[in-house]
């Protein structure tokens, strides 16, 4: 009944999109880790990304299934919102960042011996970054953004919907933290603090994401900006320390923005 009522609406039913993102992203992500030492770095870097897509081809097949053609052009053409009021550009580019910075300066003016350092700077070393994590923030926020949250919020308010996309896209990203050496390097309790770190952020892309219309560009535009000054340019979240700052802050501002969030009306369509 559910799954009828849902297609009759033309809405993608949410625990549908999870299951298909899950069984795509982690056969390859298991396979990979199980396969580690038969299989080039190289090439498991390459195959490795192509689970960060799965988000997205989930969500391009099952729009396809329920709405058509029609449906996937609506959805792609929320690619191209961008005329949105000069403070949420703002907002998507430059708060997160400074959190970023201002949660590496405290850590450094208590801890200079293990004191985060920029990384050289180069464009041979930027472009290669810039393209990579944005093929892999198409891959999510195309899926996350594009039809999951969308769904969730015709059923819940954004505060629940932001709760249960933050915590599902968290476990989603389990195996592709232990492929990339998080669990070996730092243990099960940085896994915890990737948790911390996803769900407010979930709110605040929610915050965002229903006050421009649904907008995924913006949400593609936060995810490249914040992983090429993390990783590119001031890695705070490759200490704990600063990590943990950096955490404190962002449920700061999160507490902060949940009676706008309330207020907001949620983007459902």
């Amino acid at each position: 009944m559910a799954d009828n009522m849902a297609k009759a609406s033309g809405t993608i039913s949410p625990p549908k999109f999870f299951i298909l993102t899950f069984i795509l992203s982690w056969s390859i992500w298991i396979f990979l880790i199980l396969a580690s030492s038969q299989i080039s770095e190289g090439l498991s870097n390459i195959t490795r990304l192509f689970g960060v897509l799965m988000p997205s081809v989930s969500a391009i097949a099952l729009t396809i299934l329920v709405t058509g053609k029609a449906g996937l052009r609506q959805l792609f053409s929320r690619l191209k919102i961008w005329k949105v009021d000069a403070k949420w550009w703002f907002a998507i580019i430059f708060i997160y960042p400074v959190l970023l910075v201002v949660s590496g300066l405290i850590y450094n003016a208590f801890n200079a011996p293990s004191a985060i350092n920029l990384l050289p700077i180069s464009l041979g070393v930027l472009i290669p970054n810039i393209i990579f994590l944005l093929i892999a923030a198409l891959g999510e926020e195309v899926g996350w953004r594009g039809v999951a949250l969308p769904s969730l919020q015709r059923r819940f308010t954004p505060f629940v919907s932001s709760l249960i996309l933050g915590l599902l896209s968290a476990t989603w990203h389990l195996p592709f933290w232990i492929l990339i050496g998080t669990l070996s390097q730092f243990g099960w309790a940085y896994f915890i603090m990737n948790f911390l770190f996803i769900v407010p952020t979930t709110f605040f892309i929610t915050w965002i994401f229903n006050r421009t219309r649904g907008s995924l560009l913006l949400p593609v535009v936060f995810h490249v900006v914040f992983n090429v000054v993390n990783v590119a340019i001031f890695p705070v979240t490759g200490s704990v320390g600063a990590f943990g700052l950096f955490i404190v802050l962002q449920f700061v501002a999160m507490i902060l923005i949940i009676p706008a969030l309330r207020k907001a009306k949620p983007f459902n369509c």
